[in-house]
């Protein structure tokens, strides 16, 4: 009998808690990399606790949110961020070691097309509108670099030498207009300089010039987004220890600070229309409107 009485114990001194006390703990539920595919439908990733990220979607306007049914057939490893692809559809990369896959997502008819195996990991993409190619960041001992990315073999080979980790710079978050022009964000202060190096929105390929800075300087890792019209840069990156959603003007790198808080902003993401942009506190998917004059 007296091997009942440490369960007789625990069972007493759960009722003296508050209803629920002996509940398993919740699970802390991250929302992340947001694209606003089109107007009723802001697409995430959703994760709980240790689980893998799963695909879900959000009402722009009611804020509704639910899980997409649709899975990637024969995945090879966890879903790790989201991305457009220029024909309309959802772009889903996934994880697989030290390689990775690139798959598109069309939700009319929730079917899935395989785009790329890539060679080595690539943690943001962004593809040419004839999905032969397109760039992808990758990311060694803390430091970022931009490579270009051959599809359907996924190749990855490095590009823009000055601005790659050898050369002390550091690059990251590419953008692709629909012409070819390259929109991304890039530091050339030195390493040491640390987590206070000096970020601003970069272009390459524009009026002919290799590459050149544009706009105000940041601190922290930025995220890029470019509006509908491509003539604004959305900007998610921390400044003066704040994280901040920042608009850049690409004709003349006039900018305008749209948030500001100590929550972490990441993944920008325009609305179709241009009026608003989405992005992430980790917490959850936000969206914020844009002034009228800003609007892409």
């Amino acid at each position: 009998m007296k091997r009942g009485k440490p369960a007789a114990r625990l069972l007493a001194a759960c009722l003296l808690l508050t209803l629920g006390g002996c509940a398993t703990t919740r699970a802390e539920v991250v929302s992340r990399s947001p694209v606003w595919l089109s107007a009723d439908a802001i697409y995430f990733l959703r994760a709980a606790g240790p689980a893998p990220a799963e695909l879900w979607t959000r009402d722009p306007e009611s804020g509704e949110q639910r899980a997409v049914g649709a899975a990637v057939p024969d995945p090879c490893g966890p879903l790790d961020y989201l991305f457009r692809v220029p024909d309309g559809r959802l772009g889903l990369a996934l994880r697989c070691g030290q390689t990775g896959r690139l798959v598109a997502f069309d939700p009319a008819s929730a079917s899935f097309e395989r785009l790329a195996d890539l060679a080595s990991w690539a943690p943001q993409v962004t593809l040419s509108t004839d999905l032969r190619g397109g760039y992808g960041a990758g990311v060694n001992d803390g430091c970022w670099s931009l490579s270009t990315i051959a599809l359907p073999r996924g190749d990855l080979s490095p590009t823009l030498p000055e601005l790659t980790c050898a050369a002390g710079a550091s690059a990251r978050s590419p953008a692709l207009t629909r012409w070819g022009g390259l929109v991304f964000a890039a530091t050339r202060d030195a390493p040491p300089a640390g987590d206070k190096r000096r970020w601003s929105v970069h272009l390459a390929g524009f009026q002919g010039v290799p590459y050149k800075g544009i706009g105000p300087t940041f601190e922290g890792l930025p995220d890029v987004d470019l509006s509908p019209d491509e003539s604004t840069a959305a900007v998610t990156a921390t400044k003066f220890g704040r994280s901040r959603l920042i608009l850049v003007s690409l004709k003349n790198g006039e900018s305008h600070e749209l948030l500001s808080s100590t929550a972490s902003f990441s993944d920008p993401s325009f609305a179709p229309d241009g009026t608003r942009v989405a992005y992430s506190d980790l917490r959850a998917i936000r969206v914020v409107s844009l002034p009228g004059p800003s609007r892409g």
